[in-house]
């Protein structure tokens, strides 16, 4: 194992986790060969997560134009097949609107980062998230209500939340991981939520399958905090 260091520092704000239970098969051919889709329920988890994306510092210094900005990112929940304790994400498309990033994410991280007309819009107490291309064309809108601070998370948010670690690599090949630390984040009730999503090229035709047809199973926010993300290692 070689040892992590820190890389970056940003702030996560506002997040918005849209989860569908899928079958772990639909995910064959997606993972690399050392993980395997972590079950809930018998069942594998896509989540599509919004959020906003702020104050980034790349080994200490300030990104230039790329202090704000929303990130949309399709994941799935993964555990390493030696080793079922080492639980984490896996991400299957990071959808940014700042060429910087995307460029950083994708060649230099090898993370599956797309560059996407992406913006955001917040008014009192609602938050939409909107991607508008020949390649996606999506609408996410919430109404937020009261923080909970106190709240116990069900076992459903637990497993999609409660996850500070990372793996990258392409499928069929030796994973990386990488950690991110913060601290304990609170729900957001929302009051309601619109879903639209009308083309998403850019992934597996599966993928795309759920995310334009299937009833997400569950939406929930959390408030979010800065962030420290520790560079990816071996394992």
């Amino acid at each position: 194992m070689k040892k992590n260091y820190k890389f970056m520092t940003c702030n996560w704000e506002n997040l918005v986790y849209i989860n569908f239970h899928i079958k772990p098969e639909l995910l064959a051919g997606l993972l690399p060969e050392d993980v395997e889709p972590d079950l809930l329920n018998g069942k594998a988890v896509i989540s599509m997560v919004c959020f906003e994306f702020s104050n980034a510092r790349l080994f200490g210094f300030k990104i230039p134009f790329h202090q704000y900005f929303p990130e949309i990112n399709i994941r799935t929940y993964v555990k390493r097949k030696d080793n079922g304790n080492i639980r984490g994400i896996y991400f299957l498309s990071e959808m940014v609107p700042k060429l910087l990033t995307f460029f950083t994410g994708r060649f230099v991280y090898g993370e599956p980062f797309s560059l996407r007309n992406l913006k955001i819009v917040k008014t009192k107490g609602n938050i939409k998230y909107a991607v508008q291309d020949s390649i996606c064309e999506m609408n996410i809108g919430v109404e937020r209500m009261e923080l909970s601070t106190c709240q116990r998370l069900t076992g459903e948010q637990e497993f999609v939340i409660q996850r500070s670690l990372a793996f990258c690599g392409n499928a069929g090949m030796k994973s990386k991981m990488y950690e991110v630390r913060h601290q304990e984040w609170n729900l957001i009730h929302i009051k309601n939520f619109d879903i639209m999503v009308n083309k998403i090229k850019h992934i597996n035709s599966n993928i795309q399958s759920v995310l334009l047809q299937k009833m997400p199973e569950s939406v929930f926010m959390t408030d979010g905090s800065e962030v420290e993300v520790f560079k990816n290692f071996l394992i």
